[in-house]
């Protein structure tokens, strides 16, 4: 009878441990294990509404060519006055200037009375000449008598010339004797050179 009774507290106790250690378990895992945050996945920014250089503003999309060309007025070209060369030209005395008018055309005295129309103006004319036939008037000068044979243009109104430095021999079948000392040769050609007046 006194085995059965320790028999059975021991059984009790058995039971009671195995139930306090059980108790113990459940409280010991009763914790729930540490779980790993879940994110949301990174949305891509839309390129147009990023930030500029880390700012806040978002970034303004560039111009097309067209809004480029439209936004921005074009330069304006304008152009130089021509210069008057009545201005710039620094001519000699024209009694200092030997000319030499030669007639080129078959309009008879149109040397004769370009050379008179050139002495009066108290340039130092030569005697007249006539020379191989020309398409036109020119002017031919000396070397360092460009600008005399511009003034002498000028002076009849006809300062585009054309000029051209004296050849050698000189132009239109003119001897180096004929041309004697003379600064500036006038070939007059069939044009307004041949129908001054006298």
């Amino acid at each position: 009878m006194v085995i059965r009774g320790v028999v059975l507290v021991l059984a009790l106790i058995a039971a009671g441990a195995f139930v306090l250690a059980r108790g113990l378990d459940d409280n010991g895992d009763s914790t729930p294990a540490a779980t790993e945050p879940t994110t949301a996945p990174e949305e891509t920014p839309d390129p147009v509404d990023s930030p500029s250089n880390g700012g806040d503003e978002a970034a303004t999309p560039a111009p097309t060519p067209d809004e480029a060309q439209s936004t921005t007025p074009a330069p304006e070209v304008t152009q130089a006055p021509a210069p008057d060369p009545e201005e710039k030209l620094e001519c000699r005395d024209p009694s200092t200037i030997g000319v030499l008018v030669a007639n080129t055309t078959d309009i008879s005295g149109a040397a004769g009375r370009l050379s008179g129309e050139l002495n009066a103006a108290n340039y130092v004319t030569l005697q007249p000449e006539n020379a191989n036939p020309q398409t036109g008037s020119a002017f031919y000068f000396r070397a360092g008598y460009e600008v005399d044979a511009r003034c002498i243009a000028n002076l009849l109104g006809v300062g585009a010339g054309p000029f051209f430095p004296m050849s050698d021999p000189p132009p239109a079948g003119i001897s180096l004797e004929t041309l004697g000392n003379a600064y500036v040769l006038i070939l007059i050609g069939p044009d307004s050179l041949a129908q001054r007046p006298g």
